[in-house]
């Protein structure tokens, strides 16, 4: 055991977990959820009653779900690993602006989109519902290439605010044809730490 557990799915929102814990240098078991019916186990239900992954078990028993959560907390348990900048900096807060503002928008549109099914009893609806998730990551996608300074989000420094991004433009390939969001993408992959992760949850593919 090596004081952290990643519970994780492949494609799932637990990649941009496993990347902050490679860039961070921090040594962890992960525990791979195959299916539907593996978020659905009592064992894991007991560690996430939402049924969701990511999940990050820490050694002092402490259970953090939510990935934009899990982020903030290896971020201030070790500020040194950079993953974000250093508190009290502007740039700091634009980072968590964005990772939150992307968390809230463009992580449950992307959700809406795959899985529209989850937001109505009627399924004549689930067409539309499709379509405006479509349209409202469209919109949130083109807010977030505006602020974005080059290469990065901050401009010549990447920040796991970036592999956030980059995750979910993979999931939304339109925002590939914006060229602030293109080259955003390719350079988060040219970080061995993060194209690992990458690799390993299916990403790209």
């Amino acid at each position: 055991m090596t004081g952290y557990r990643l519970y994780w799915k492949k494609g799932s929102g637990s990649m941009v977990v496993e990347a902050a814990l490679l860039l961070a240098g921090l040594p962890y078991d992960d525990v791979r959820i195959e299916d539907a019916a593996g978020l659905r186990a009592p064992d894991f239900v007991a560690l996430n009653p939402a049924g969701k992954v990511p999940v990050l078990a820490l050694a002092t028993g402490q259970v953090i779900t939510e990935s934009a959560a899990i982020i903030l907390a290896l971020d201030d348990e070790f500020p040194e690993k950079r993953l974000l900048p250093p508190h009290g900096a502007p740039a700091r807060n634009t980072a968590v602006q964005w990772l939150i503002f992307m968390a809230t928008n463009i992580y449950p549109a992307a959700l809406r989109y795959y899985h529209p099914e989850r937001h109505t009893a009627d399924k004549s609806a689930e067409a539309a519902i499709r379509l405006k998730a479509g349209l409202d990551m469209d919109r949130d996608f083109a807010q977030l290439a505006d602020a974005i300074e080059g290469p990065f989000l901050l401009g010549q420094t990447m920040t796991i605010t970036d592999v956030y991004a980059a995750m979910l433009a993979d999931w939304h390939r339109p925002a590939l044809s914006l060229p602030e969001i293109a080259t955003l993408v390719a350079e988060v992959l040219k970080n061995p730490a993060v194209s690992q992760a990458w690799r390993n949850h299916g990403f790209g593919e």
